[in-house]
């Protein structure tokens, strides 16, 4: 079996965070996100990394903290968010690419997930298997894929229902046995960005999906409040500082906060944030936010916001 994780999207949702950066390096609770993904694969399994141009010098270094895993980075010839290849594309342009011919373990790079990657392979029994999560609300399974399944096999999919069967949604996690990935090729070649539409056309043509259902925690980052809540909910209270923080005068940090390397925080108050490396806060309240690298902020009262990189303010 090889693991590709789907690494390419220009995310332009989540700018400026995104600007110059993955939406997989994007900082989650003390890591980037990619990084509590492949902390929970195989030590064996080979790993392709499938992203851009732009992106593939920044996941180079990353790799670099895992030389223990078999990862390489794949880089398909989109520089822009108008020409990339689509999800399902470069599924099949690695696979084409590289050559796969056995298993494939396909997951999306934006997705953080905490079920043991073990269980989902154990359940793996020769049918595409997709991971489906347990949303718990009809009003929230609307923004998602829904999966309705009988006896641990989809006999139905819903994309973004008005009125969902069911509160389990598709996770960006799935299995392809190896006499399917032709399929995944033939179907991608008009249905590049249709990642769940390869199972309906699975289906179609008499195929069993098997169904791994898990109720522990996933995230799906699609959007700025997705993004801080999961920040907020992973840390859990605690507070994690990094090599060099400095704290001067009098500070309060509750609800969860992470400070990076370098940073320095005087007569502050800060909720349930994070603040990463090389940052500079004076006398601010911040509570539910993200402060991207080396930004300096003074005077201010700040709430569920996300800073650019290097920003200078003051009031």
């Amino acid at each position: 079996m090889k693991c590709i994780i789907l690494a390419g999207g220009f995310a332009t949702r989540l700018w400026p965070l995104t600007e110059n950066k993955a939406k997989p390096l994007l900082h989650l609770k003390d890591k980037p996100l990619i990084s509590h993904i492949v902390e929970r694969l195989p030590d064996k399994l080979p790993i392709i990394i499938s992203t851009n141009a732009v992106f593939e010098a920044s996941f180079l270094e990353w790799k670099k903290n895992f030389p223990h895993k078999k990862i390489s980075v794949f880089v398909e010839d989109s520089g822009s968010d108008e020409f990339k290849k689509g999800a399902l594309g470069a599924t099949a342009l690695v696979v084409q690419e590289e050559k796969i011919e056995e298993d494939l373990l396909l997951l999306a790079g934006d997705n953080y997930f905490d079920f043991k990657v073990e269980d989902l392979l154990s359940t793996f029994k020769g049918n595409p298997l997709l991971a489906a999560y347990n949303i718990g609300d009809l009003e929230k399974a609307k923004k998602f894929g829904v999966v309705i399944e009988k006896n641990g096999q989809a006999v139905e999919f819903q994309e973004k229902p008005e009125r969902p069967k069911s509160t389990l949604v598709s996770t960006g996690c799935f299995v392809f046995p190896a006499k399917n990935l032709k399929d995944i090729v033939h179907y991608a070649q008009e249905h590049n960005d249709d990642l769940g539409g390869v199972f309906e056309y699975l289906t179609e043509k008499g195929e069993t999906i098997d169904v791994f259902k898990f109720n522990d925690t996933w995230v799906d980052i699609g959007s700025y409040e997705a993004y801080l809540t999961a920040n907020k909910d992973l840390l859990k209270g605690e507070v994690i500082e990094k090599k060099g923080v400095q704290k001067q005068g009098v500070n309060d940090l509750f609800g969860g906060v992470y400070l990076g390397e370098r940073v320095e925080i005087k007569n502050s108050e800060i909720e349930s944030s994070v603040i990463l490396a090389g940052c500079k806060i004076d006398n601010c309240v911040i509570r539910h936010c993200v402060i991207d690298e080396n930004c300096e902020l003074k005077n201010l009262d700040l709430s569920h916001k996300i800073i650019r990189q290097g920003s200078r303010i003051e009031k």
